[in-house]
């Protein structure tokens, strides 16, 4: 009996051992890859969608941010591929990603005189505002449904590649480009319209004063609600099939 109480205690205090070392040796991985990120690696944000920019000739570049925090109106361009980066558009990215510096006797011309390879994918999220790329046709104005008796229904139509907008007040045609824009938040710039003269101007005129106020959105099933920075309700759009 005491031998073999001598052996299971021999076994247990083993597969402490074992286990503490496993754990000593998981400590230590994460303490490289921590200080791995400090050696020519940084955080990386990837938009999810390219921006039109001019290089040898027009294409499309990544947008990005770098650090852990990502700010609404931080996006930049990059010019230059990530190596090992197979990018989805409607995703929005975190990674990690590799910059090494390439001697200036061998950088091609017009190119980057730095390398980026992908290290690692930290998060990969579904970017749901792209659900604003559509035309929109709008349903009330201010908690009132519009009166359509008179004049044309007004639309806008969002395209989130261009950051544009475009679409009609009911009288006039209007275009303009978008200021900003998150996950909740969207600003408009300045908004140029045609000056033709309409029967019923009221619709019409509303619509343009709401939309210099807008600061943000919310997306339910098929309708899309403009709000102003107070959380108000300006707009009510319905999507257009």
């Amino acid at each position: 009996m005491e031998k073999r109480f001598i052996f299971i205690l021999c076994l247990s205090l083993s597969v402490f051992a074992c286990s503490k070392t496993d754990h000593d040796n998981d400590a230590e991985t994460t303490k490289i890859e921590a200080v791995s990120l400090q050696n020519n690696e940084q955080v990386y944000w990837v938009n999810s969608l390219k921006s039109e920019c001019t290089g040898v000739g027009s294409m499309e570049c990544l947008q990005i941010q770098k650090g852990d925090e990502l700010k609404p109106n931080g996006w930049t361009l990059l010019y230059s591929p990530i190596e090992g980066f197979e990018y989805e558009q409607g995703y929005v990215y975190k990674i990690i990603v590799n910059e090494q510096a390439i001697a200036a006797e061998h950088v091609p011309a017009d190119a980057s005189s730095i390398k980026y390879r992908l290290v690692k994918v930290i998060q990969k999220n579904r970017d749901d505002s792209l659900r604003l790329n559509d035309i929109w046709a709008l349903e009330s104005i201010n908690g009132e449904t519009i009166d359509l008796d008179n004049g044309e229904r007004p639309r806008l139509e969002i395209n989130l590649h261009k950051k544009q907008i475009f679409g009609t007040d009911g009288c006039n045609n209007f275009s303009g480009g978008i200021k900003s824009l998150d996950q909740k938040s969207m600003i408009f710039g300045a908004i140029a319209s045609t000056r033709k003269a309409c029967m019923n101007m009221e619709t019409s005129n509303k619509f343009n004063r709401n939309m210099a106020n807008v600061q943000s959105y919310s997306l339910e099933g098929l309708k899309l609600h403009l709000n102003d920075i107070q959380g108000n309700e300006l707009f009510v759009f319905r999507k257009v099939d």
